[in-house]
């Protein structure tokens, strides 16, 4: 199996210089990746004031490996992935800093028209992962909603996540739409049983 730090490596440190080096030179507390625990998950949202409902993480290491190869899942690694009604993904243009997301989060209208494509689906990303804390249950692809936004971060960020969760703020905040969370966190799982080859680190 191609290592998940080799795949990491090469799409993470790009994710979170490009674009946005004004803030990437602020202090974040980012550490070296650990194994976590849904429970440890928990415990670090709660002791930061971040949200604990809508949190998703990926089944296996398998899924996580899966979706770490889509080129579409990499280029938002550590930002956030929107899909329409339909469950086709509303690319965006990730050359601009992805903290003028929270705008446009909050200018979502359910009439208005998005250019989307079914490049990749809700549904794709939806059979990789499972529902985990207090309220826990899975997506239902019945739900009538206008947007689904998913948040992707993840306990080693930091203070980083702050900037992240700010996307779901906008989105309560937002009365023109009706938006579905996903809080997609890629913390890598103690009972994945990794070894230290296959293990994310930063250099």
């Amino acid at each position: 199996m191609k290592t998940i730090a080799r795949i990491l490596l090469l799409f993470l440190i790009p994710a979170m210089q490009e674009g946005c080096k004004s803030y990437m030179n602020l202090k974040y507390d980012i550490t070296q990746p650990g194994t976590e625990t849904p429970e440890s998950l928990i415990v670090f949202l709660q002791k930061n004031q971040f949200p604990v409902h809508d949190l998703y993480m990926f089944r296996d290491s398998s899924a996580y490996r899966s979706a770490l190869v889509r080129p579409e899942i990499r280029k938002n690694l550590l930002s956030h992935m929107l899909f329409d009604r339909d469950g086709k993904w509303i690319d965006r243009d990730t050359a601009k800093c992805q903290w003028a997301g929270s705008e446009a989060i909050r200018s979502l209208h359910a009439d208005s028209n998005y250019l989307s494509t079914d490049q990749i689906t809700l549904d794709q990303i939806t059979r990789l992962i499972v529902p985990f804390g207090p309220d826990k249950g899975p997506v239902d692809p019945t739900a009538k909603v206008d947007f689904t936004l998913v948040v992707i971060w993840a306990k080693f960020l930091g203070k980083y996540n702050y900037r992240l969760f700010d996307l779901e703020k906008a989105a309560g905040e937002n009365k023109t739409a009706t938006i579905r969370m996903i809080l997609l966190n890629m913390d890598m799982q103690k009972e994945w049983n990794l070894t230290s080859g296959n293990s994310l680190k930063i250099r």
